[in-house]
């Protein structure tokens, strides 16, 4: 029995050659035919496709003046929600939105009159949205910057859709935070009118206390009475030890006398002082001192929050002012749109290639097939006649 020698891969790639040579007009059509078809296509049936893009700065953040409130009042992202300031991540993606919305491309649509351009019959408005989304890009590049691209069969048309784009949407978004701003400030003059009636009203009652306890500066007032008891509670233990002196020395004389009046006078200058009776001319009862102080504490604190809080609504108000009526650039164009001419569709090398890969591929599998049946009819095998038989019906079914 003679042993089957293996089929190497060189071998193999001879034989799919030489079935080719030898239906090379066969071979040949096949893959002629479609390179031609698809040359014409490309070259002039297809419309090329231009592209026009953009690179835009998202909007910068902006500065308020709560940074001092927050913390005072344990963080500022709460109230910021309900003031309606956005950071500068909301801003961005108010922005992408704003270049998303349907309304503007129904500006782009109608102001370039796409309808016609497109030459589009279909009935519904919604497609001919779907059909200019198809062609409008945006991303966010490496560098975290939008860039924005419109697809088109004019390159100079795609240029200008992109730079109308860019001024709506600048337009939009200055609407945006100006009507933003206005709600703001509206609601800071609010609470600033209420802030400056409750502390005019904190003021008048802290007057009022301190002219009915005779109460102005505590820190001052204490220790002026505290130095004063000290000078008194000195004289006396000196007065005191005088007396002693001389009662031992010379008895109730007319210097013991005197010394014993003197005595009784600081005593009761003391007495008063520690009673209260010396408030007018800013002495403190040390009995009282710790309610007054404490009241007075808590008067001043609600007055200097009330002050703080008036000075940054006032700053606030005047900032959002300054932001309703501002109207400048918020998108900030890095690198314009131009009228790119390159063509960006059809590929016309790559499509060539594919093309003539493919038929050059289906040409091969065809040519080595009806090798392989001339072969197998040679043998008049099983195949060559299921083969036969094939196609006899299918001349029939033809016929």
């Amino acid at each position: 029995m003679e042993k089957q020698e293996s089929v190497g891969f060189v071998e193999i790639c001879l034989r799919l050659l030489n079935s080719d040579l030898k239906h090379f007009k066969l071979c040949a059509t096949v893959v002629l035919l479609p390179t031609l078809v698809a040359f014409v296509l490309v070259m002039w049936v297809i419309k090329p496709t231009y592209v026009a893009q953009a690179v835009v700065t998202p909007p910068a953040p902006s500065q308020n003046s709560l940074s001092g409130l927050s913390s005072m009042i344990g963080g500022m992202s709460g109230m910021s929600s309900l003031l309606g300031i956005s950071s500068s991540d909301d801003d961005a993606n108010a922005v992408w939105t704003i270049l998303n919305s349907w309304e503007l491309h129904d500006q782009v649509i109608r102001e370039f009159n796409l309808a016609e351009h497109y030459e589009f019959d279909g009935k519904f408005h919604a497609d001919l949205l779907k059909k200019f989304r198809k062609k409008f890009g945006i991303e966010v590049n490496k560098e975290d910057m939008f860039a924005i691209s419109v697809e088109d069969e004019d390159y100079k048309l795609a240029a200008k859709m992109v730079s109308f784009i860019l001024t709506k949407a600048d337009s939009a978004f200055n609407s945006f935070k100006t009507s933003q701003a206005r709600q703001s400030r509206i609601y800071f003059q609010g609470r600033l009118d209420s802030c400056e009636r409750a502390l005019d009203s904190l003021m008048k009652d802290f007057v009022k206390f301190q002219v009915e306890n005779n109460y102005y500066d505590p820190e001052i007032q204490l220790e002026s009475t505290i130095k004063y008891l000290s000078a008194l509670q000195a004289k006396r233990e000196e007065v005191s030890i005088e007396m002693a002196f001389e009662k031992a020395d010379r008895g109730n004389s007319k210097r013991y006398e005197e010394l014993s009046k003197r005595y009784r006078g600081i005593n009761s200058a003391l007495n008063g002082t520690l009673n209260g009776k010396h408030e007018k001319v800013g002495m403190v009862s040390l009995q009282k001192s710790p309610e007054l102080g404490a009241e007075y504490l808590r008067r001043e604190s609600e007055i200097r929050v009330q002050e703080a809080m008036y000075k940054l609504l006032r700053q606030q108000s005047e900032q959002m002012r300054l932001e309703e009526a501002k109207m400048l650039t918020n998108l900030h164009v890095l690198e314009p749109p131009w009228e790119n001419d390159k063509k960006v569709f059809p590929r016309r090398g790559i499509i060539l290639m594919f093309t003539s890969f493919i038929s050059f591929l289906l040409a091969t599998l065809l040519c080595n097939f009806l090798e392989f049946m001339r072969s197998e009819k040679e043998k008049n095998s099983g195949t060559s006649a299921e083969w036969a038989f094939f196609v006899r019906k299918v001349c029939f079914w033809r016929k």
